[in-house]
């Protein structure tokens, strides 16, 4: 990550202030034993947060297949404008699950954050490609094909150009195949996270049929069991030392996202300014991804995939009984994270050319210091339930 060293000094002093602040606060439990509290907080978290928001990214992904391969079939400006609204749905659940980017998603498990998600893109080798084999791979191959030439953002540059659907005139029949290879790979990936958190006998028949179209990735799961059913895996904290360890994982979720949004997503391509950098830039939908990424948090913090669905069990509401003012912190400095993001855009500029002309400094700065100072809060919940 690449950090002005303003922004690191001032990270580093909030952090320091802040851990100091908080501990100072932090009541005593007396041993009192939470363990079936921090259960029910992990239950709620994994069913009404986690397991829903793969859920829709799984079915969002299998309607981008749908309308992909009606572009294929018949192709135009509309079939070519509703791919690309798939695309954005899709897109829009995966930033929406940013904030829980560990067990099966991590590269420790089965990798999918960077086979899904990874940029910049390997833009030479996806046009040699095309070129080479005039777009005929298959799914299966695509899945097989190194990080920089499949996921979200090559499907992306096949779809949209400076923030627009692209024209179909624009888009040869060999790309258009490539789009429906990768597309595959993307929902097996879905797919296979989704999975991996509900249970494999805990999804739709539908669902398990699409795992199944693509053997490697059965193989995949399958050499990985640890990883298999992880929500009841992290409800009950098997491979966890103790109910606390597990529930800081939310936390730590947390913490690792907006340090992301901050460091490497805002502030370094702005800081280097290279828009080659930007995440999403041929969609130009950077910001409202940052915003979705903080939401995330929101979301696995309250509780709930949105107001309707949160319950009185939470992370947050725990957080409030033994320490008040760091919850009303962080759900203030959640909304001001959001507000700042949105600000970077002011004068109804995408991201992307914001990094480009160098404008909107004030704003981006105020963004980046925003997600530290979060990043800096959720380092102090540890404290409270330890």
């Amino acid at each position: 990550m690449k950090k002005t060293i303003k922004l690191l000094l001032n990270g580093l002093l909030a952090m320091i202030f802040t851990a100091g602040l908080y501990s100072c606060e932090k009541d005593n439990p007396n041993e009192v034993n939470n363990d079936a509290l921090y259960e029910s907080i992990l239950k709620q978290y994994v069913n009404t947060t986690v397991i829903p928001t793969y859920k829709a990214l799984a079915e969002a992904a299998l309607e981008m297949r749908a309308a992909n391969e009606a572009l294929k079939a018949t192709p135009s400006d509309a079939t070519m404008e509703a791919a690309s609204q798939a695309w954005m749905k899709a897109r829009i659940c995966w930033e929406l699950s940013e904030g829980f980017l560990f067990g099966p998603v991590s590269e420790d498990a089965f990798n999918v954050d960077a086979h899904i998600d990874s940029w910049p893109l390997d833009l030479p080798s996806i046009q040699q490609s095309i070129l080479d084999q005039n777009g005929d791979i298959t799914g299966r191959e695509a899945w097989n094909m190194d990080e920089g030439v499949i996921g979200f953002h090559t499907a992306e540059y096949l779809l949209y150009r400076d923030g627009q659907s692209r024209p179909i005139a624009d888009l040869s029949y060999a790309e258009l195949k490539y789009l429906t290879a990768v597309t595959d790979a993307l929902v097996w990936d879905c797919v296979l996270i989704y999975i991996s958190w509900a249970g494999l006998n805990n999804v739709s028949a539908e669902i398990r049929a699409v795992f199944n179209e693509n053997p490697d990735i059965v193989t995949f799961y399958n050499e990985l069991p640890n990883y298999h059913n992880f929500g009841e895996k992290l409800t009950s904290k098997t491979d966890y030392p103790s109910w606390a360890a597990a529930l800081a994982e939310i936390s730590e979720g947390a913490l690792t996202i907006a340090e992301e949004v901050g460091a490497t997503k805002i502030e370094s391509p702005y800081v280097s300014r290279s828009t080659h950098d930007v995440e999403s830039w041929y969609s130009w939908h950077s910001i409202d991804d940052y915003k979705n990424n903080i939401i995330s948090i929101k979301n696995a913090y309250i509780g709930g995939v949105s107001d309707a669905t949160r319950t009185s069990v939470s992370l947050s509401n725990y957080i409030k009984t033994v320490n008040g003012r760091l919850d009303a912190d962080i759900k203030a400095k959640i909304e001001d994270c959001i507000a700042k993001i949105e600000a970077m855009g002011t004068g109804g500029l995408s991201f992307y050319e914001v990094v480009r002309d160098q404008v909107n400094r004030t704003q981006v700065e105020a963004a980046v210091d925003a997600c530290l100072d979060l990043k800096a809060l959720f380092a102090t919940v540890s404290d409270s339930i330890e």
